[in-house]
């Protein structure tokens, strides 16, 4: 997997890697750009356009009020982190997540 946190050209980056034969390109916005209101979606709309072969993955910000706006951009994997992490009933946060992903 090819993580893109960080890529200033997403769009000609995927389409690089894509033809490089990477199973999983992840768009990731970590916490400092989170921060500052920025999110990985957009970026996920702009790899499927351009991937043929690869998979896409997202990680970062992807919260039990977020996640609907990402199963609806159907991404091939979702990483969740502090989403669950932060929760004080993790495993019923992430019980919740996966019937939320299931259901779409």
């Amino acid at each position: 997997m090819v993580d893109m946190i960080g890529v200033k050209d997403i769009k000609a980056r995927a389409k690089e890697l894509d033809e490089f034969g990477v199973d999983y390109i992840c768009v990731h916005t970590g916490y400092d750009l989170q921060a500052i209101g920025q999110n990985s979606f957009e970026d996920l709309m702009t790899i499927k356009n351009v991937v043929k072969n690869s998979k896409t993955a997202i990680a970062g910000g992807i919260k039990l009020d977020t996640l609907p706006e990402v199963v609806k951009l159907n991404p091939d994997l979702i990483i969740v982190g502090g989403g669950i992490a932060i929760q004080d009933h993790k495993a019923a946060a992430a019980a919740e997540m996966k019937q939320m992903i299931q259901q779409s």
